[in-house]
């Protein structure tokens, strides 16, 4: 992960805040003086010094020595003395952190009156709000050479965190009070790291001659961890925020660094999509706070070149929640219950087909019961509902609440949304609060769509085929690609989708560039409830699937995403080895692959099917199209399936 400077800015308040903290303890087994002379050196050890390792290091000591005079002092003023261990999750060391930062604050707070009354500065006293959040980068990594791709590759990290928000107050001496001016800083660790959706090739070897082609491309199928991201490293940091000069707020988002590695041994690929910047002025950062929580996302891109670097259309988006504290300790509660009896945790809710009456067509009922004890307590409880955008919410009985009341609800939204990311795993949440108590319950509930209905927005084409073009899936190797549907743009004569088995096509004569059909996969595969199909599973570094005869199966969106891999090599083949068009005079065994290019790609030049000769594959280009599907993992793109039937319908 890179290391950034404003969190220099985040240690310095904080042993700020030390400062002031120690000069509040009435007693210490040590000297006033020699604790004020500790803590200045280290100041000034700060205020020269970008080595973040050497600022963790300067917190630590400044934590020892809080720790020192904590232990000292909690004999006389009854304060619980406070370890400088750090924890053993970064949750817990958050909570520590925060603890401490808060116990600062409430002592100060209580005493500025007395210790600041002579202060001409305004002195800040950060206070400690718990946050959490995640980041998720989808991006990749792309380099040319000579104008050909030589690295090639698409990942998605998602990476959580927790963290503090620290709001500096600041206090006016002249007026014995706060004033009301305030700045942010946001310190994180990390809590955990995902890698997925890896997919990509490196070129390992060039072919001789001009124009020079790849003739061995080495496949990224696994990733290592830079240690230093897991806590309890320093690196663990995933989000920072810091007050600038002009009173500006910027939040600064650093991805894990991981490295990518190769089925051939030897290539490696470095990370390159890390980090973004956003900068909001302090009114926007404080209405999202009063919202709870922010959402940020950021074209982080660059232009193609000779050097690796992170691809246009990478983009990173952070999310971060303001967490509630816990509720005080609630006296005589035992005896009150709240129970979620509608719906059921993990329950799958469809939205219907479209019907001859549109009263019923198109939309999605959600029953919401909750049971109280006592009874009586029941039409107290508030709901917290999903939204989707993009269908039309109404609650019945009607409300205009954000969180409807109520022992009995129901929802019905109205019409499927266009963004295939509306569908999924939501919660419903229901609280009861009595007196200062409050008990709260939530429920996982799942979206879906009817797969084979044409009731999207787009009424043209199946839902599975409309929604399924939004997700990765139909990305093949992170190349965007234009996905047209059954034969369009094709002669009928001249489609294959009408051919059992056959799930798409590419017709370098009448498709458009960069363009492939898929077939409707309810009427080509071999079972149409699943679209489940199969294909050879061959790999010229793997001579074991040159001689034996094993087969790979796709279901459900692994099928499509096969397909669009399948069709968009055939398209890539030929724009590579035939940019001015196929010539017989060149290709003499008619398998689509220049003679001379054969040999250098594990082919014979004189035989259209080197390889599984009893079974027609269609000629040794067909093969390399086989071939790009070797390295694919079903299950890769579950997570976007909302469709019913599909991947998640049935887990």
């Amino acid at each position: 992960m890179a290391t950034h400077i404003p969190q220099k800015t985040i240690w310095i308040g904080i042993i700020g805040a030390i400062v002031l903290f120690l000069f509040c303890v009435e007693a210490f087994a040590q000297p006033p003086k020699d604790i004020e002379q500790r803590i200045k050196q280290l100041e000034q050890q700060l205020q020269d010094t970008t080595d973040l390792n050497k600022l963790m290091q300067t917190y630590h000591d400044a934590i020892q020595i809080l720790d020192e005079a904590n232990r000292n002092a909690g004999g006389i003023t009854g304060m619980q003395a406070m370890s400088i261990t750090p924890a053993e999750t970064p949750e817990k060391e958050m909570d520590r952190q925060r603890e401490i930062i808060n116990r600062q604050f409430r002592q100060v707070k209580n005493m500025t009156g007395h210790y600041f009354s002579a202060d001409p500065e305004k002195p800040q006293i950060p206070e400690a709000v718990p946050v959490e959040g995640y980041i998720i980068v989808n991006g990749g990594e792309k380099e040319l050479f000579y104008n050909e791709v030589k690295t090639d590759l698409l990942y998605t990290i998602k990476e959580r965190f927790v963290g503090n928000l620290m709001v500096l107050h600041t206090y006016d001496p002249k007026k014995g009070r706060f004033d009301g001016e305030k700045e942010y800083k946001i310190d994180s660790l990390s809590t955990e790291i995902n890698v997925s959706n890896v997919m990509g090739k490196h070129c390992a070897r060039w072919s001789s001659g001009s124009p020079t082609v790849c003739t061995r491309w080495g496949h990224f199928f696994r990733y290592t961890i830079a240690e230093g991201e897991r806590y309890p490293q320093f690196h663990s940091g995933v989000v920072s925020a810091v007050t600038t000069e002009n009173g500006q707020i910027k939040i600064e988002a650093s991805a894990p660094e991981v490295v990518f590695r190769s089925d051939d041994g030897i290539t490696n690929a470095i990370m390159g999509c890390f980090n973004a910047t956003w900068v909001m002025s302090k009114t926007e950062f404080e209405t999202f706070l009063k919202r709870g929580e922010i959402i940020l996302r950021e074209d982080i891109g660059k232009p193609l070149g000779p050097s690796p670097g992170c691809r246009p259309g990478s983009t990173m988006t952070m999310y971060l929640k303001v967490k509630q504290e816990p509720a005080e300790e609630c006296n005589n509660m035992d005896s009150v219950k709240l129970t979620i009896v509608s719906p059921q945790d993990k329950s799958r809710h469809v939205f219907s087909d479209e019907y001859l009456f549109s009263e019923y067509s198109n939309q999605l009922i959600l029953e919401l019961e909750a049971e109280t004890v006592p009874e009586h307590y029941a039409d107290s409880v508030e709901w917290t509902i999903p939204e989707v955008e993009g269908s039309n919410r109404t609650i019945i009985p009607s409300s205009a609440s954000s969180t409807p009341k109520g022992r009995k609800l129901t929802v019905v939204y109205k019409g499927l949304p266009e963004d295939n990311n509306e569908f999924g795993r939501k919660t419903v949440g229901a609280t009861l609060k009595v007196g200062s108590c409050i008990l709260e319950e939530t429920r996982e509930v799942r979206f879906f769509y009817p797969r084979d209905e044409k009731n999207n927005p787009e009424g043209k084409y199946p839902n599975w085929y409309y929604y399924w073009k939004q997700t990765p899936a139909a990305r093949p190797f992170g190349q965007n690609v234009r996905i047209e549907y059954q034969c369009e743009g094709i002669p009928i004569d001249k489609c294959a989708c009408f051919q059992q088995g056959v799930i798409g096509q590419y017709n370098p004569y009448y498709s458009g560039y960069k363009t492939i059909n898929i077939c409707d996969l309810k009427a080509t595969t071999w079972d149409p409830d699943t679209f489940w199909v199969q294909l050879p599973a061959v790999k010229r570094s793997k001579p074991s699937t040159l001689s034996e005869r094993n087969f790979f199966s796709y279901t459900y969106i692994d099928t499509f995403a096969v397909a669009v891999m399948h069709e968009f090599t055939h398209f890539n083949n030929f724009h590579t080895f035939w940019p001015e068009g196929w010539k017989e005079s060149e290709d003499k065994d008619e398998d689509f692959i220049p003679d001379r290019l054969e040999s250098d790609l594990g082919f014979h030049p004189g035989k259209k099917q080197t390889y599984w000769q009893e079974i027609d594959l269609g000629g040794d280009e067909e093969f390399l199209t086989l071939e790009s599907t070797y390295d694919y993992q079903t299950g890769t793109y579950d997570e976007y399936d909302w469709a019913n039937p599909g991947k998640n319908w049935f887990k």
